[in-house]
């Protein structure tokens, strides 16, 4: 049974979900999926996508943006991990998401809110290790406000607000219990 269909709600997980598989792809695995004559060399595909990685970098100095397997230090060996599992378990849910949002448009099913409530756990998670990680970068390299504006500006909404989407999810599956409760108390009465 699909339930929530139409919501205010649902707009906006579609919207991130259409947000999603395109920084996914493009930014965070690009090194990691494409050649690289696919975005290094001027002309290339992707170059455009590729220069402003690179202007984020000089921007920003973000060492959780720059890591590579060759450029792990003992304490961000996590973030392989972390690669793996959004192309693995994130990326083919956001397109499930799309689908069923912006496809489908029929609202969500028990098992959606479940994987839906996964997902947002998963991202927050793995969001609040990055905002944790940044609390021990080196002083003489990043500064203070620096450090700040990777929490805030960068990492903080991308926690929040996948935060957000998890209590909804959560609130959505307390309600088919609570009506699952109610039928069956329900039929004890009779």
């Amino acid at each position: 049974m699909a339930t929530y269909n139409n919501t205010w709600r649902n707009k906006i997980w579609m919207g991130w979900f259409l947000m999603q598989p395109p920084l996914i792809l493009l930014i965070d695995l690009l090194e990691y999926l494409y050649p690289a004559w696919v975005y290094e060399p001027a002309g290339a595909p992707l170059h455009a996508v590729y220069s402003l990685k690179q202007w984020y970098i000089q921007m920003y100095n973000d060492p959780i943006v720059q890591w590579s397997p060759e450029t792990a230090a003992g304490h961000d060996s996590w973030m392989g991990l972390f690669l793996h599992i959004e192309f693995l378990f994130l990326l083919p849910t956001a397109l499930y998401g799309v689908y069923r949002f912006a496809v489908q448009r029929r609202g969500t099913s028990g098992a959606d809110e479940l994987l839906f409530l996964v997902y947002a756990l998963e991202v927050a998670f793995t969001t609040l290790v990055c905002i944790y990680d940044t609390y021990y970068l080196d002083s003489a390299v990043y500064s203070e406000q620096l450090k700040r504006t990777l929490r805030i500006q960068f990492y903080g909404p991308w926690c929040l607000i996948p935060t957000i989407m998890a209590i909804d999810m959560a609130t959505r599956i307390l309600g088919r219990i609570k009506a699952a409760d109610a039928v069956l108390e329900a039929r004890k009465s009779q």
